[in-house]
């Protein structure tokens, strides 16, 4: 029988996502501009290297659920990652951002390993620590308060890497004399935290270590192929429209995200005002993870997801029709994003809930593997953010510092609105036809699953 959670492993379940943000942020907003204006690595050779690591980190996500259902170690089969992952992975996100070897080659080389190895483990950790919202509680409102505080402490860790770490990177790189260090030394520092995360919910959940294990710690328990692993998301039609929504709702962002420097240089003169628009975002997702559990527990996940996406949806088609000065883009975005925070919140809550589906519809439990799939749509989104940024400055043959024109001005207004609202209101649709998933709908089945087990024919 699982011992009910006390209040430290509820409000502090997002702590390893704390750690984890100030560490990807690195990566996420400066991994191009260190290969090319750093680590001096020739543009060609760029270029291959952030395709080859975007498929490489695509394939880690199904890799790293099989990874973690198929392990079972003594300290919990999911809270176990939390020790053993994150140094691993930070000895490698080390070298990811390093300078080894006079030849560009070699530090390529080097670059590539340490990002192939790095996002393999942190996939499974980060998979691990997912999981432990299914596993550590069946309660409804646990799960959903646990997600909403990871959204807060996600928010936080990016907005804590925007303030400091920014400055950070160029200060160390000034200190030691090498702006390659300063890299180095951060990526250095901000693994550690990310280390220290995830070791102190490591501690706070040691009374519940074994919760959601299907057999005793160090003993085998019954595998699934990697096949009936796979099966899980063909016969489960709310994980399927909870992935689709996700990427969709994921490649809006990165999209808007992508575009914005262009926004704010063309089409609205505020260039200046790109840093504090970014802050803002941020913020507002914030403040939408701050309410999204008493709003969920009133209106359930899926209505509060799909209200939530409408209004940032609503919020793009307003950027996209009207004429905006910088000020009214800004405080629409603001309020639109909210739209995007809440749903942020509810993820994993909603993810934990297709595992008791799954569980209900084959008899069999693939939490580790089902709850490792959050990232995929993240992963897919970031590689077709590319493209269709690329495609849209295509269209009106842009080149940098090119004088402002009517085709351009639309071209960039579709870019960062029209488009990534189309992408979100299919995604909304798929998920209204297949996440059937309602708090009813869900004690129904979890006392379905319970009976099963309990009955001698099992």
């Amino acid at each position: 029988m699982n011992k009910p959670l006390k209040k430290s492993a509820i409000n502090l379940y997002g702590l390893p996502s704390f750690g984890f943000q100030t560490m990807v942020n690195i990566e996420v907003m400066f991994f191009a501009a260190f290969l090319t204006d750093f680590a001096k690595i020739p543009l060609a050779l760029v270029s291959t290297i952030l395709l080859a690591t975007s498929i490489a980190d695509i394939l880690a996500v199904p890799t790293a659920g099989v990874i973690l259902e198929k392990s079972n170690m003594k300290w919990g089969k999911y809270r176990s990652w939390l020790l053993v992952g994150p140094p691993v992975a930070a000895l490698f996100y080390i070298l990811q951002f390093s300078q080894i070897g006079g030849a560009a080659e070699i530090s390529a080389v080097i670059i590539f390993i340490g990002f192939v190895v790095s996002h393999l483990v942190w996939n499974t950790f980060y998979a691990a620590h997912i999981s432990m919202n299914n596993a550590l509680t069946t309660v409804r409102e646990e799960r959903i308060s646990m997600a909403s505080n990871r959204g807060m402490f996600n928010a936080a860790g990016a907005l804590v890497f925007s303030y400091f770490g920014v400055k950070a990177i160029a200060a160390i790189g000034a200190g030691v004399g090498s702006p390659v260090l300063g890299y180095t030394i951060m990526a250095a520092i901000t693994g550690g935290i990310m280390i220290t995360c995830n070791l102190i919910y490591y501690v706070i959940t040691k009374d519940y270590a074994q919760n959601g294990s299907e057999a005793q710690a160090g003993k085998p328990a019954e595998k699934m192929s990697v096949g009936e692993m796979f099966k899980q998301i063909i016969v489960n039609p709310p994980l399927i429209g909870l992935m689709l929504v996700e990427l969709g709702r994921y490649l809006g962002r990165f999209i808007i995200f992508g575009m914005a420097f262009y926004y704010f240089k063309y089409v609205i003169n505020d260039l200046p005002g790109l840093a504090l628009f970014m802050t803002g975002l941020t913020i507002s997702s914030f403040f939408a993870a701050m309410i999204a559990a008493p709003v969920a527990k009133r209106l359930g996940e899926k209505t509060t997801y799909m209200l939530a996406l409408s209004l940032l949806v609503i919020g793009l088609l307003l950027v996209w029709f009207m004429p905006l000065e910088a000020t009214a883009f800004k405080i629409i975005m603001f309020v639109a994003y909210i739209g995007y925070g809440l749903p942020d919140s509810l993820g994993v809550a909603m993810y934990s809930a297709t595992v008791d589906y799954g569980e209900w519809k084959t008899g069999k439990n693939a939490r580790g593997f089902i709850m490792s799939l959050i990232s995929f749509p993240i992963k897919i989104s970031v590689f077709v953010r590319s493209v269709i940024i690329a495609a849209v400055l295509g269209s009106v043959g842009y080149v940098a510092d090119m004088a402002t024109t009517p085709e351009l001005v639309q071209a960039i207004k579709n870019g960062i609105a029209l488009y990534p609202a189309i992408i979100m209101v299919i995604g909304l649709v798929l998920m209204f036809g297949l996440y059937t998933l309602t708090p009813k709908r869900m004690a129904e089945m979890s006392q379905e699953v319970a009976e099963r087990k309990q009955s001698p024919l099992e």
